[in-house]
């Protein structure tokens, strides 16, 4: 033991601290093991004190929640945060970001719908309004206004509607040899067509489109047409008569006798009894041009197919419950 005595030892390469000269040295290997072990659990704590703080974790969680899906089924790279900001700017719920930016994507489409439709004079957001025009020395001056609703199939049955309304009138002045001399005005050939229309919404089911069409091919006046185009749009189908009621002959005989009580109320004494019987007789052609209305339909009737020139455009809005007995296409009225 005495050999022991006196010694000096060195500083510990690990602790640091002097040796204790006076105590054996194999008592101070053992204080030594004690020390490194207690540096050793120190370590071994260390990983729980670098955990990532509840708000840090909540912040990954909340980018990968917000990962976008790309339209095609991709997946889109997620979005990305420009840096750790505060815990409460993370703290919401998952997707919200999405639903925000698909709220804001929302309206600002709509936002471009309602000034196209303003900037090109449709009436309705949604509603853009287009024009044919043929105007070419020789030719008869065509001008049709139609519109486009967002739907390829309607809007394509539109255009050919259109299209087809152009052609048969310029082949027709054709065949009747249309004089290629200026008109008094000295600009214009005598033969002209223009068409407007307007829009009727029977329920977000239905869309109704009335046109006016105006020709004038010589004589003391034009003429008018009042057309329509029907259509589901839930289909894109567009409607006939066959298509509106389940017995089209009950909706004719129906009508017929609705308006003939109007008409001959608010003719009074421009009312030609024979021009109403002719006119109203309860066959397709006599009630072609149907407005459908959030009330039930609105029946068109052409210049000099009930009341004289003078008494201008006759129309007769009939309610749809007096259609009953046809069996209407109700869930075109949204019912």
């Amino acid at each position: 033991m005495e050999r022991y005595l006196g010694q000096a030892v060195s500083p510990s390469h690990f602790t640091g601290y002097q040796g204790i000269i006076s105590m054996p040295r194999l008592l101070s290997l053992l204080l030594l093991v004690l020390l490194l072990g207690e540096r050793a659990a120190e370590a071994a704590r260390m990983p729980d004190q670098q955990t990532p703080s509840p708000a840090l974790s909540q912040e990954f969680t909340a980018i990968a929640d917000v990962t976008e899906i790309a339209p095609d089924g991709d997946v889109a790279h997620p979005i990305q945060p420009a840096g750790h900001t505060a815990p409460e700017n993370h703290a919401h719920a998952p997707g919200t970001d999405a639903a925000g930016q698909d709220s804001a994507d929302t309206a600002e489409q709509s936002a471009r719908d309602s000034a196209a439709a303003i900037i090109s004079g449709a009436r309705r957001p949604g509603i853009i309004e287009h024009q044919l025009v043929h105007n070419e020395p020789g030719s008869p001056v065509i001008n049709i206004s139609y519109p486009s609703v967002g739907s390829k199939q309607i809007d394509g049955d539109i255009r050919q509607w259109v299209t087809g309304i152009a052609t048969a009138f310029d082949q027709s002045s054709s065949a009747a040899g249309l004089s290629t001399g200026p008109d008094l005005d000295g600009e214009h050939p005598p033969y002209e067509l223009w068409a407007s229309y307007s829009i009727t919404a029977p329920s977000p089911a239905g869309l109704s489109i009335t046109f006016e069409v105006w020709t004038y091919t010589g004589g003391a006046h034009g003429n008018l047409d009042v057309m329509t185009l029907n259509y589901s749009l839930l289909t894109g189908q567009r409607l006939g008569l066959v298509d509106l009621f389940e017995d089209p002959d009950v909706a004719l005989s129906l009508m017929s006798e609705w308006s003939y009580n109007e008409l001959s109320r608010r003719l009074g004494g421009m009312r030609q009894e024979q021009m109403l019987r002719t006119g109203l007789n309860p066959v397709p052609e006599n009630f072609a041009s149907l407005t459908l209305t959030p009330q039930g339909v609105r029946i068109n009737f052409q210049p000099y197919q009930v009341a004289p020139w003078a008494a201008g455009a006759q129309k007769v809005d009939m309610p749809l419950d007096q259609l009953l007995a046809a069996r209407p296409l109700l869930s075109i009225w949204g019912k």
